[in-house]
This record gives C-alpha cells, sequence and structure tokens, in this order.
C-alpha cells in the first residue's frame, strides 16, 4: 500500500512511520541528512516516553490564550413569506469564527439564497429610526465585530449587546398596503361587483344611488355609501375573497362607519319636481312733478313762445321687462365626452372614458341620446358591466334632468331690464291724470 503513494516523500514519511512503530523491519533507502533527522524524532520520542512529567512542564511553560466572547446574532424567519408573521432566533459566533462561514449561517437560517442582497445589520443600542448597515461580504462581519467592541467600550457597564439582522425587503403584503397605497385599478372586477350588488333600488335618483341594507334589522334599515365606501369594500373583496354584502366588512373604516352613519330616509330622499310659476310683468312708469304740470299747465307752453326760460323737466323713465334674446334653445347640448369625463371625476376607478368610442359606434354623441338608453342597453349592448351601467345611466339622468331644470329657470328668469329715453317718449301718447302725483302701474 505505502509504494502506491505516488509522492516520493509522503512515501519516505510512511515507511519511516511503519519502522517506527515496528511494522517495518528497516528504514527506507534515504540521504544521510534525512536519516539524522528521522533519528533525532525517534530520539524525541523516546525520551517522552521515558519521561512523561517533561511534557507536562512544556505544556505549563506555555501561556493560555483568552477565548474571546461569543457574539448573539438575532436572525429573523420568515421574512419573505407574506402569510407568516416574522420570528427570531439567536446564534451566537465568535471573532475567531471564518466569516463566510458566518454569513451562510445567517442566510441558511433566514432561508434565503446565498446570492440574496438585501441583508443588513445593526446594534441593538441603535434607534429603531437608524438606517441599518449593508450586510454582503466577510468585510460587513468584520465592520459588525468592531461596532461591538465599540459599544461595549465606550459603556462603563456590563451589558449584552447583540447584532440584529434585518432583511431590507419588504414583504408583497406591506407594500400593497403602502400609500396607497393600493391602486384601485388592482380591483377593477371587485369594484363592479361591489357597485352592483349595493345599488339601491329604492334610492335611485340623484347621485346617492348606493346603499346597505342591514338585513339583520326588522326594519331593514338604509345607510348611504359613498364612493369612498365602495372602494373600501372593494379593496377588501380584493383581499380576503369574502362575497358577503349583509353584513359590513370588518375593517377600521366600517368600524367608523357604523359609529357615524345615519340611517335614511325616505323623506330626504324622495325628490319631487317643483313647478315653476312665471312671475307677473308689470311696467312702472315714473312721471316727475315737473313734466306733470308742464302738461298740465296751459300757460306753460305760451311763456316758453315768449322767451322765458322754463326749468328743464327731469327725463321720463319707462322700466319693462321683456324677454331676453338668450333663448336656452340656441345652448348646445352637452357632448358624450364631457359626460364621460365627468363621470370619471366622480367615478375614477370605473374608468368611464374607456367606453367612449362604443358609445359613437351607437351613434350616441350628445348627453340627450345618452339618457334615452337603460342601463340594460349598455350592459348588452356597449358592454358595461351591471354596476357601472346603473351608475353611469343614473348619472346622465340627473345631468339631463339638470339641464331641463336649468333650461326651464333661465326661460323664466330671462327678462332684462331696459330703459327708453325721451327720443322715444312722442313716439307714445301718454294722458297723465292731474290730480296724480305718484306712480301709475299698466300691466301688460
Amino acid at each position: 500500500m505505502v509504494k502506491k503513494i505516488p509522492s516520493a516523500r509522503q512515501r519516505t514519511r510512511a515507511q519511516t512511520a511503519a519502522f517506527l512503530l515496528g511494522a517495518r523491519p528497516d528504514l527506507p533507502n534515504v540521504e544521510a541528512n534525512e536519516i539524522t533527522r528521522m533519528r533525532a524524532v525517534q530520539h524525541f520520542y523516546e525520551r517522552m516516553i521515558e519521561q512523561p512529567e517533561s511534557l507536562e512542564e512544556l505544556t505549563a511553560q506555555q501561556p493560555c490564550q483568552a477565548q474571546p466572547d461569543k457574539i448573539e446574532f438575532r436572525v429573523p424567519l420568515h421574512t419573505l413569506d407574506r402569510d407568516q408573521s416574522t420570528t427570531y432566533v439567536n446564534r451566537s459566533h465568535s471573532e475567531l469564527d471564518c466569516r463566510m462561514d458566518i454569513l451562510d449561517s445567517i442566510m441558511a437560517t433566514m432561508d434565503v439564497p446565498k446570492t440574496y442582497q438585501h441583508l443588513g445589520w445593526r446594534l441593538s443600542t441603535a434607534r429603531r429610526l437608524d438606517p441599518p448597515h449593508r450586510l454582503l461580504t466577510s468585510q460587513d462581519i468584520n465592520s459588525a465585530f468592531k461596532a461591538v467592541r465599540v459599544e461595549q467600550g465606550s459603556s462603563r457597564k456590563t451589558r449584552q449587546i447583540f447584532i440584529e439582522i434585518l432583511n431590507t425587503a419588504r414583504k408583497e403584503k406591506q407594500t400593497q398596503r403602502q400609500g396607497g397605497t393600493s391602486s384601485a385599478g388592482e380591483y377593477i372586477k371587485e369594484l363592479e361587483i361591489v357597485t352592483g350588488k349595493l345599488c339601491c333600488f329604492d334610492h335611485r335618483l340623484g347621485e346617492d344611488i348606493f346603499c346597505w341594507v342591514d338585513a339583520t334589522h326588522p326594519d331593514t334599515p338604509h345607510y348611504l355609501l359613498c364612493t369612498r365606501d365602495l372602494q373600501e369594500w372593494a379593496k377588501y373583496l380584493y383581499e380576503t375573497g369574502n362575497s358577503d354584502f349583509v353584513t359590513l366588512p370588518r375593517t377600521p373604516h366600517f368600524d367608523e362607519v357604523r359609529k357615524t352613519r345615519k340611517e335614511r330616509t325616505a323623506l330626504l330622499l324622495q325628490r319631487v319636481p317643483t313647478k315653476i310659476i312665471s312671475p307677473v310683468i308689470h311696467n312702472h312708469i315714473h312721471l316727475s312733478p315737473t313734466t306733470k304740470d308742464m302738461i298740465s299747465d296751459p300757460g306753460t307752453l305760451a311763456r316758453e313762445q315768449e322767451g322765458h326760460t322754463a326749468p328743464q323737466p327731469l327725463k321720463r323713465t319707462f322700466a319693462l321687462y321683456i324677454d331676453s334674446d338668450e333663448d336656452s334653445d340656441d345652448e348646445p347640448p352637452q357632448h358624450i365626452e364631457d359626460v364621460l369625463r365627468t363621470i370619471h371625476s366622480h367615478y375614477p376607478a370605473i374608468n368611464f372614458p374607456q367606453y367612449h368610442k362604443k358609445l359613437k359606434d351607437h351613434g350616441i354623441f350628445y348627453l340627450p341620446t345618452a339618457a334615452h338608453f337603460t342601463a340594460r342597453f349598455y350592459k348588452e349592448k356597449v358592454g358595461v358591466s351591471e354596476g357601472s351601467a346603473y351608475t353611469f345611466q343614473s348619472c346622465v339622468s340627473k345631468s339631463h334632468m339638470k339641464a331641463g331644470l336649468a333650461k326651464e329657470r333661465r326661460k323664466a328668469k330671462g327678462k332684462k331690464k331696459a330703459r327708453v329715453h325721451d327720443g322715444e317718449e312722442d313716439e307714445e301718447n301718454v294722458t297723465p291724470t292731474s290730480s296724480s302725483h305718484g306712480s301709475h302701474h299698466s300691466s301688460f
């Protein structure tokens, strides 16, 4: 077996060891220097066997080196699993340990690949708001040990300081909850389901058409839901998959709704159209006393012909209410693009402008045309979802109703004052009474 060793030097050493152990009768063929060295080694071991106390003295003469204290590493678990909470385990390492072994042990405990680049560390004495240090290389481990030594040396009291390992990459669930947060575009489908389920058929006039009906109460009261409520409900449905619309979701937002929202009443929501009564139009003719005296006194004209100067009368003012030239029929109807833009500003999550081309394909270019069709038409022909179709039809109906009421108001209030001066007075025959010193009223 010794002959199979490829290295001559190793083979010689093996043969020498066999000779010393008595397994070989003679020494291998070596040079004189090598023989002298082997004999010296043999003599040393024979002396150790004969005088074992000398080995103890030699060992006692060497000073014992103090082993450095181990430092505790606090390693988190389940940092990448959104369905589990983060827990921690403690691992103790010494400065004499291999740095790469420490790093591999941390990554194995956290169940992350060796190429993971989102690890950091900070001392237990650091503030929670302080940013963590990078943990990628063996030099980063050295920096951590050095920071522990500095912290221990700066304190008079001996206290335990550990190194906390951090995963600087956030969980997927935490990332979705930031700023917004979640974007409403992520749960458009859920929002359409919510708007379809919560559209109230008892309160379909106006904007407030969404209600939550408390079926657990004998009177089944209705509670108003705003756009924010619908988005929060859709978000809850997106995250939990709970499609129960009988009870309010158990979230902080709806807990506040339960406390502050009041029951809706039918009297507050029934809108009865008001009959517009046209005002009575009068013509007020205001005559000044001087003018009336001039007309009633026949001697006034004679005095003017004789050259006497007479005081100039005040101008008579006719306050007339006449029809306005601005007829509401001349005002163009609202374009469908403006209608979609207005509704989108109130319900941005539904994205109504996406149906602009489909509406035009069906010949719907203006508001009056859009108000003519029902929600069923928009659902089956245009392709709008059920909830969005009810929302759109309600908004266009309300806008069309507002436009009609505004037209009637403009007709009623479209009378403006006009003042007629003395140049137009000569064309009219006005017969004032000499005994009247007030205002004359004539009705047209």
